[in-house]
């Protein structure tokens, strides 16, 4: 198969999306497969992790125990032969396929990979079971890869699954989404996603797991990209620095220089810089807009409340909404075009302190 990285860890299950395993058991339990399913929902709420655990129980080949029950919901056993090769990614009958990392500076996946995906799901079962596709995400297929895939939507083989992940399902072709049963993975409430987080990095302070939980707004993995990142301590300086009633431009231009980093290896970074300046100025908009108590109030971590402050004496709702609309759509072009992030992010943060770059 094209990854032969471990899966997922068997003894830390996803959990908090049972609406989607039920589905799915009773669907192929009842005989009313749908062999493509379109998982939706924000990034890093799980949607990979469920397509995987998904996987597991599908190649699963014991049944000496119920696979399902009413409580449980989707049962993987670790221990289980085809269920430990999906866990370890050396499964046979299993393809993911995701953006290949060397030469590939556009971070799509590529024709290539969707027409090997179409040969992979022609094959007969190597451990006579199911064969199992899972494409993360379709956010990194262009148009020409998803038109592949709608012969194999059409015309699927027989005893073949094929997941979708989508963080932007609306960029889809309709003719795609049209042929897949659609299931939302909603974010996962506070206490939920604290757990997983605490669960992944048992080491750090309790306080870190809270903030991150918030931060992320219920998605785990981007919470857990936050922190590996530093995301999350650079933007607590970032909002510190714009808090100080005078600001520390040296300082704050340092921070956005090294937050900014360019590159595939701070990708994650830049990415995270994105997702918190764009929280913040949206925050801060709320608050302004009059909902002090609402809200803002409640989203807010314990230090971001100073900044929102601070924004909102210097800025009116209107403009603080504007800017995040077009820092949103501007953070994106900046890194499409692989320009100097990190000057975009100094003026955007400047900005917010009603000052021009030094």
């Amino acid at each position: 198969m094209e990854d032969t990285e471990p899966l997922f860890d068997p003894t830390r299950l996803p959990f908090g999306h049972q609406m989607f395993t039920d589905a799915l058991v009773s669907a192929i339990e009842g005989g009313r497969i749908a062999h493509g399913w379109l998982l939706t929902g924000p990034q890093g709420v799980g949607k990979s992790a469920m397509a995987c655990m998904a996987a597991a129980w599908m190649l699963r080949e014991t049944e000496d125990q119920p696979s399902f029950t009413e409580t449980s919901g989707m049962v993987v056993d670790p221990d289980d032969p085809g269920s430990n090769l999906v866990c370890k990614g050396h499964h046979p009958d299993l393809l993911v396929i995701r953006p290949e990392i060397k030469d590939n500076k556009s971070g799509q996946i590529k024709l290539d990979q969707i027409r090997k995906l179409v040969g992979f799901l022609g094959h007969k079962p190597g451990r006579g079971g199911w064969r199992v596709a899972i494409i993360d995400s379709m956010d990194q297929v262009n148009r020409n890869g998803a038109n592949a895939l709608l012969k194999l939507l059409e015309e699927p083989p027989e005893r073949t699954m094929l997941f979708l992940i989508a963080s932007k399902p609306g960029r889809l072709p309709p003719t795609v989404r049209s042929r897949c049963r659609v299931v939302r993975i909603p974010a996962l409430d506070g206490e939920n996603c604290r757990t997983i987080v605490a669960n992944a990095m048992p080491e750090e302070p309790e306080s870190r797991m809270t903030d991150l939980a918030r931060l992320s707004e219920g998605a785990p993995g981007r919470a857990l990209s936050l922190a590996a990142s530093q995301s999350d301590d650079l933007y607590r300086t970032a909002c510190a620095l714009l808090s100080e009633p005078r600001l520390d431009e040296g300082a704050l231009a340092a921070l956005c220089e090294k937050w900014g980093k360019g590159g595939a290896d701070g990708q994650a970074a830049r990415d995270g810089a994105t997702w918190l300046v764009s929280r913040l100025l949206r925050l801060a908009a709320l608050s302004a807009s009059g909902s002090a108590s609402g809200p803002a109030q409640n989203q807010a971590c314990a230090f971001e409340t100073n900044v929102i402050s601070v924004l909102v004496r210097r800025h009116d709702q209107a403009n603080l909404a504007e800017r995040h609309a077009s820092f949103v759509k501007s953070a994106a072009q900046m890194d499409g075009l692989y320009l100097d992030f990190g000057h975009f992010l100094s003026r955007e943060l400047f900005w917010l302190r009603g000052k021009s770059l030094p």
